[in-house]
């Protein structure tokens, strides 16, 4: 009998365990994504202030996108992310696109060696 127990008790925390782990891989998903790069620039506030608009009149489309599935998914995202990069260049000085553009090449970079 106190086998049994014992051995209930060691798988609740093996579950436990593994839950945590699953959480904390959802939680640390999209961590390096397009927002945490624009922190890395300097930006200025008015620089921001026209992102976080960019953000908010495409918070719905974004919604709307990650309902889809497949291939009208992806396209419905790409045509946002030109949208968005259309406003980093004319928004972004020479040294911050320079800049963004070698943190986005190490974070591919990195994605890469992650996936090996």
């Amino acid at each position: 009998m106190k086998k049994f127990v014992l051995f209930a008790v060691a798988a609740v925390l093996v579950i436990n365990v593994a839950q945590a782990t699953d959480e904390d891989k959802k939680k640390g998903k999209g961590k390096n994504g397009i927002q945490t790069l624009l922190t890395k620039l300097d930006l200025t506030p008015e620089q921001q202030k026209k992102i976080d608009e960019f953000n908010k009149a495409h918070q719905e489309k974004y919604d709307q996108a990650r309902k889809l599935k497949g291939d009208a998914r992806k396209a419905k995202l790409r045509e946002i992310t030109v949208a968005r990069n259309t406003l980093l260049k004319a928004l972004l000085a020479g040294e911050q696109q320079a800049k963004l553009k070698e943190l986005k090449a190490a974070k591919k970079d990195k994605k890469k060696s992650n996936d090996k």
